[in-house]
């Protein structure tokens, strides 16, 4: 018997980019919640929301009220299992699976029927969703799990559960944080019905998302990657490229480790572009490639700097106006000056969304 639990915040005003963002994650959450019940192996289905809203489907779903906002995940994860009495828990945050195939929830829920104990993740280091053998283990490390992309590295190299990621791909890698998986999802072909009917009506601009993907798909072209790029995506893209990457990779795990909580993130990258000034780091960029990814919250961290979410995701809409940050303001505009397509974003941009442009290259 299995426990699915698809944690997933409030709506937000369709105006505004935070408020696209959250409509996206309810939107993948309800598709999720629909793949879910068509499991026999899973028994129980449990949302936690503020708001029930478009989540309600049928009885066979249980619906507990959490307040607006952040939540603490460890903590409710351990009341659900204690109130519950789960074993054998599947924890998915809202927009954790928009594109999660059929065939790998199957992988997923097998292992947790066939494991004795384990945590089976999408990804160790910043996980979306995860099934965890035996649940009860997680009373004991639920102070250590403030968010849910800790959960594959607390419970594997903290609590010793043995670890089992999924298979690297668009499918069990792309979750919904940012603008750019917005932009990722609405061309994807994968998109479920009633998300791609929801971006589409969003005034999404993903001029610069294809013209990134057009210089990926020019052989003998040069592209710069700069962030937490794990190795899988970088492999992903070198197997559908002939492109030239030039790659700093650096600060994976930032959050989970908890060294963006200590203050103790440092960026070779942030640091260069401190020493050169950012007009001058940009100008020199368009001079050696002809496009570049960017994860801008490495440097964003790198420089104690964290703002709201508004700011973020202006950023990565290119909207200089709505960033009252004056740093991200003058580094978003620039980079929207540069001579060439330059895409920022944050974890999933190096991730998720690199595994879709590799489906759509």
């Amino acid at each position: 018997m299995i426990t699915a639990v698809v944690m997933v915040g409030n709506g937000g005003d369709i105006e505004s980019p935070v408020g696209w963002v959250k409509s996206a994650r309810r939107t993948a959450a309800r598709d999720l919640i629909l793949q879910l019940t068509l499991i026999k192996q899973i028994t129980q289905i449990i949302v936690v929301s503020p708001e029930l809203g478009d989540l309600a489907i049928g009885m066979s779903v249980e619906y507990i009220q959490s307040p607006p906002g952040p939540v603490h995940v460890g903590r409710y994860l351990t009341d659900i299992v204690s109130q519950f009495k789960v074993q054998h828990l599947l924890y998915f945050g809202g927009g954790a699976a928009p594109l999660l195939e059929d065939e790998e929830l199957e992988e997923t829920v097998n292992f947790m029927t066939s494991a004795g104990e384990g945590v089976f993740t999408n990804n160790q280091f910043a996980s979306d969703w995860a099934g965890i053998i035996p649940a009860s283990v997680l009373p004991r490390w639920s102070e250590r799990l403030p968010q849910d992309n800790m959960l594959g590295w607390v419970l594997s190299a903290e609590a010793g559960l043995p670890l089992r990621d999924s298979s690297p791909s668009a499918s069990s890698r792309l979750d919904i944080d940012t603008p750019a998986d917005l932009l990722t999802l609405r061309l994807h072909p994968a998109t479920k019905n009633s998300l791609r009917h929801l971006l589409l009506s969003l005034p999404l601009d993903t001029k610069r998302l294809e013209a990134v993907l057009a210089v990926l798909g020019t052989p003998a072209s040069q592209v710069l990657i700069a962030g937490r790029l794990g190795p899988e995506p970088w492999l992903a893209l070198n197997r559908v490229t002939r492109c030239w990457l030039r790659v700093v990779s650096e600060e994976r795990g930032m959050v989970s480790s908890g060294r963006l909580a200590r203050g103790a993130v440092y960026s070779i990258f942030a640091d260069h572009i401190q020493t050169v000034g950012i007009q001058q780091f940009v100008d020199k960029l368009a001079e050696q490639v002809q496009a570049a990814i960017i994860d801008s919250r490495v440097l964003l961290a790198h420089h104690g700097r964290w703002p709201p979410e508004s700011d973020r995701f202006s950023s990565d809409l290119g909207l200089v106006k709505q960033i009252k940050d004056s740093w991200l303001r003058e580094f978003t505009e620039i980079i929207e000056e540069a001579k060439i397509p330059i895409l920022l974003g944050g974890h999933g941009l190096l991730s998720g969304d690199l595994f879709a442009f590799c489906d759509l290259l």
